[in-house]
């Protein structure tokens, strides 16, 4: 299976064209994480920063489709152009859903620091 992170499939760049508009929505999302930071600094409620968590969280989610889309149209048209062979561009768009559907939290990076930790990986 290719692994994502090695290369694109056709060469391209990420976003190719639309480089602007993924810019753009990421200035946004610099912005509200900006003003996350704030919120907590300013001791604001904590229902008001988790409702603006939640839109910064959507906003991500919006760009990591956005990006999916781009790709995906890319290596379709890299299998028109056969550049690209139907089993690398099947393999791929595997390693693709793989990724969109993992659930957050389950990575051990994502544990929070509570002063204690329970991790069931080792238990017998």
């Amino acid at each position: 299976m290719p692994v994502l992170a090695e290369r694109p499939t056709t060469g391209e760049s990420c976003g190719g064209e639309e480089v602007g508009l993924l810019r753009q929505r990421l200035h946004r999302i610099s912005g509200q994480v900006l003003g996350l930071e704030r919120m907590i600094a300013d001791g604001r409620p904590c229902a008001e920063v988790l409702v603006q968590l939640a839109a910064a969280q959507g906003a991500l989610r919006a760009l990591g489709l956005q990006l999916l889309a781009l790709h995906t149209r890319t290596l379709l048209d890299a299998v028109a152009a056969a550049t690209a062979s139907p089993a690398e561009v099947a393999g791929e768009l595997t390693a693709l859903a793989t990724l969109a559907t993992r659930t957050p939290g389950h990575a051990p990076s994502a544990r929070m620091s509570t002063g204690t930790t329970t991790d069931h990986r080792d238990a017998p």
